[in-house]
């Protein structure tokens, strides 16, 4: 397939003035295997950003600075706007002086000259803090004489380090009493010096629930939706306030109606994606206490909603629906979908899920719980046999006790039998999860009428295998019944925590084939660190710079999901500007020559190898279990990323029933098997070199299985107790390629080992020599038996070279590819030789430059570069 660079320019300008003239339809379709954005039947690049518009943060040191900005206010407000002033969580001092806003329309003062030359009364008159009395661990306000400016007296604001850690949301503001109308201008300004150095925030709201907000300094927002336009990029994702006022009350739009024109004053042709949040006001929280998440450490409080009661699906429907309503009438033909967040971080993971208290224990829970057991049982004598416990009954069932739940003496792996309760609790955990996604998604389709996008963050399947508790703890392993869900057009996460630096695989959380499989498109939040990038975000560490490693970064990521059919937002994850430089969205519109050929000739992702992930096996992860799955399941996407061939993530149920058709399958996680599932995958990887990692087939769902070990693997496959779960190669297996040891450098029960491998079929060996890797020929194929926890590049390539898996580099190297198209991010500096896999001429797809002819070329590359290629056919 060949590509033109000539044809999309008139589809990119015909799709800006459809977008201006609003939108009848914006969905996710499948063509050719491929699910694509469509806008009014127009295929297009999914390719949008991401921002807040959070107020600038001034920096302010020992030097005195004088801090003046206009700004109108996004809605009229005649009595009770105040002016809020926030000083990070450090401890210092501030001072502050000559505060004053003047009305410039009106020529008058909305906040007269405040001097502070008055004591303390002043302050008290016209301004106060919060939070007060107990629960003001960390501020302190008062006059000093001297210490503003020109030697006049100032108001200080004295902050120390909280005596648990836990900073509140220290502020001073002025009383709401102040008149603002959105059509006049207004200058702030005032005189600030803080010791030691710091950033200082302001802004004006309307108090309420939630606080809306009115004006404040510029912000980066709009400036990087401008450039965003520029780059062609017209879906802006940001957070939308969901208005839940009390019974009898009316819903103030004010804030989502300024929010939207904000937007759309900034790009007039924008599609809209607003972030709803659906965790309900303290007010309700109030009312409802038993549907408010519990936990079984005290000092928790009651943030997250219980997403199995029935009160909270029905009131925060109730108020997605009115939301949804509003947005549509207001703004319809600018609204590309919908995306309702919750629970962790907004992400459909349950709250503290990384934490180490166990959730569960509030009585919407208990009720909930006791239900399924009813639905999934029938009756209490059919319980009390599953749990092996006489005496418990469905209406009396409680939830298993935090010991239970932390008890590690079995293993890595919970009891099927012995731990029946606990492995039925994770099981409940997982579908209340999952059922609240769909519940909510159902509402965003029947209130859009099936006309708009429906956006979710779920399945994280990958991602939740370091989670200490067990990964069932997160709620994340019903991604079945997600991807069954109609309503749902796009699933999304952040890209990986792990392995997401300069030089790395930036790898996805889920099993992202599996999404594109059911017809819907997985989504990359890139919520890359620039190198304009602020604070301690998660990933901050893995953040760059400068702006070539930055868009080398972003060069890697957006190719990755192009050639995998991935949607993506960069997020200015910090609202401070992260992408506020017109030379990173430079590389979008270099991109659009990958995006755009892709979007003509939709091309499935199908790689020859595929990593596999079972979801109910996961779900047997016990506590502590994360020492296997860890290494196995979250941080193996680095050797996977490596290894010189493209890789695709699926889960377990897809390959079982022959929607995986890959050279080499990797089965990372396929614990717990059914004796049908067991058959189901031998017919499917006929003819295939199957990997099985730690302990395949050792669970069924009723009971331990070591035959069914054998069934699966082809090796008998026993207990062994070395001193470490370390593999170190043999000669055989580095006479294959087998360059290093591997595994985890302590005890690890279970653990197994190929009791009948031959010496030429033993690759490595734990300390005690007994078989830990072993390569065995079976009629039906290769399969590879690996032991510890974890595989290595070097091992893999072993494996993908018996199995006919074309590898592009022979090296470590992070290879994505699909059709003529090949993106290369260099892990090491030094020259790469590349095998691309065809023969014709090799042209870089960014430059339009020729780099050689395939099959065989060598690329200069330095550490953390990427390049994309095209290799046009004979």
């Amino acid at each position: 397939m060949g590509f033109n660079r000539a044809w999309p320019a008139l589809l990119v300008i015909a799709l800006a003035s459809a977008a201006a003239l609003g939108v009848e339809t914006v969905r996710v379709e499948v063509t050719g295997g491929v699910p694509r954005l469509v806008v009014d039947g127009q295929a297009v690049r999914a390719r949008m950003f991401w921002g807040g518009p959070r107020p600038k943060a001034y920096a302010i040191g020992p030097e005195a600075k004088r801090i003046t900005f206009e700004f109108t206010p996004t809605a009229n407000e005649p009595g009770h706007a105040t002016m809020h002033l926030r000083f990070g969580k450090a401890a210092g001092d501030v001072f502050l002086d000559d505060i004053r806003v003047t009305d410039l329309d009106a020529g008058t003062d909305t906040i007269p000259l405040c001097d502070f030359e008055a004591d303390m009364k002043a302050f008290h008159r016209d301004w106060t803090f919060w939070p007060m009395g107990k629960a003001n661990t960390v501020g302190r306000v008062d006059v000093a004489a001297g210490a503003g400016r020109d030697g006049s007296a100032a108001l200080r604001v004295r902050l120390r380090r909280p005596p648990d850690g836990t900073w509140p949301d220290f502020h001073i503001y002025h009383h709401p009493t102040l008149a603002l109308r959105a059509d006049h201008r207004y200058r702030v300004t005032l005189w600030a010096r803080a010791e030691p150095a710091r950033r200082l925030t302001l802004a004006f709201y309307r108090p309420g629930e939630p606080f809306v907000y009115l004006g404040g300094p510029p912000t980066p927002f709009v400036e990087q939706i401008r450039l965003a336009a520029e780059a062609g990029v017209d879906f802006v994702s940001f957070p939308l306030p969901m208005p839940w006022p009390r019974p009898g009350q009316t819903a103030d739009w004010t804030h989502v109606n300024a929010r939207c024109r904000q937007v759309l004053e900034a790009n007039p042709g924008a599609l809209l994606l607003p972030r709803v949040g659906l965790t309900p006001p303290r007010w309700w929280q109030e009312a409802h206490p038993d549907a408010m998440m519990a936990w079984d450490q005290p000092g928790q409080t009651r943030r997250a909603p219980v997403v199995a009661s029935p009160v909270y699906r029905r009131a925060a429907a109730e108020r997605l629906r009115a939301l949804i309503e509003h947005v549509e009438e207001a703004f319809g033909p600018h609204v590309a979908g919908y995306h309702p967040c919750g629970q962790n971080t907004g992400e459909w993971f349950y709250q503290d899920t990384w934490k180490a208290a166990l959730n569960g224990y509030a009585e919407a829970s208990r009720r909930a719980w006791r239900a399924w057991l009813r639905k999934r049982y029938g009756t209490d004598a059919a319980l009390a046999a599953a749990w092996g416990r006489p005496e418990v009954t469905l209406d009396a069932a409680e939830v298993p006790s935090p010991e239970a739940r932390r008890d590690a003496s079995r293993g890595i792996l919970w009891h099927p039998k012995r731990d029946r309760p606990v492995i039925d609790f994770g099981a409940f955990q997982q579908e209340m999860m999952a059922e609240c996604v769909c519940h909510f998604a159902r509402t965003v389709r029947e209130a859009t009428r099936g006309r708009k996008l429906v956006v979710f963050f779920y399945g994280y399947t990958f991602e939740f295998g370091a989670i200490r508790n067990g990964s069932a703890t997160a709620g994340h392993y019903a991604m079945r019944r997600v991807l069954d869900c109609p309503a749902i057009d796009v699933l999304c996460s952040p890209i990986s925590y792990w392995d997401r630096g300069l030089g790395e695989s930036g790898a996805a959380m889920s099993a992202a084939e599996s999404v594109a499989l059911a017809g819907k498109m997985w989504l990359y939040e890139d919520d890359t660190r620039t190198y304009l990038g602020t604070g301690t975000f998660p990933g901050w560490a893995d953040g760059v710079h400068t702006l070539e490693h930055t868009n080398a970064l972003l060069v890697r990521n957006t190719a990755q999901c192009a050639l995998r059919n991935f949607g993506t937002w960069w997020m200015d994850l910090g609202s401070t500007g992260w992408f506020n430089d017109r030379r990173i969205w430079a590389e979008m519109v270099r991109l659009a020559a990958l995006d755009r050929p892709l979007l003509a000739r939709p091309t499935p992702f199908r790689p020859e190898v595929a990593a596999v992930v079972d979801e109910r096996s996961m779900c047997r992860v016990a506590f502590d279990g994360h020492r296997v799955a860890r290494p196995g399941v979250y941080e193996v996407r680095r050797p996977l990323g490596r290894m010189g061939a493209p890789y695709g993530q699926y889960l377990l149920d897809d390959v079982a029933v022959g929607r995986v058709n890959a050279k080499m399958v990797v089965f990372l996680s396929a614990w717990c098997l059914t004796p049908e599932q067991r058959r189901q995958i031998r017919e499917a990887t006929r003819g295939s070199l199957a990997v099985w990692c730690y302990a395949p087939g050792y669970h069924e769902p009723d009971r331990l299985s070591p035959d069914g070990m054998r069934d699966l693997t082809g090796f008998r496959l026993e207990k062994v107790s070395p001193e470490a779960a370390w593999a170190e190669p043999t000669q055989a297996g580095r006479a294959l390629g087998l360059a290093e040891g591997f595994g985890v450098k302590g005890t690890i029960q279970p653990l197994f080992a190929a009791a009948d491998a031959t010496p030429e079929e033993t690759l490595a060996t734990y300390p005690d020599g007994s078989a830990a890797v072993a390569l065995r020929k079976r009629e039906d194929g290769w399969s590879l038996f690996v032991g510890p926890p974890g595989l290595t590049p070097d091992l893999l390539r072993l494996a993908a070279r018996k199995a006919g898996v074309h590898l592009f580099t022979q090296s470590d190297c992070n290879v994505y590819a699909n059709g003529p198209f090949v993106a290369l991010h260099a892990t090491a500096d030094g020259p790469l030789e590349v095998n691309v896999g065809r023969q014709g001429p090799v042209t870089d797809v960014l430059t339009g430059k020729a780099v050689g002819r395939g099959p065989a070329i060598t690329l200069p590359m330095t550490r953390g570069a990427t390049r994309v290629l095209a290799v046009e056919p004979r």
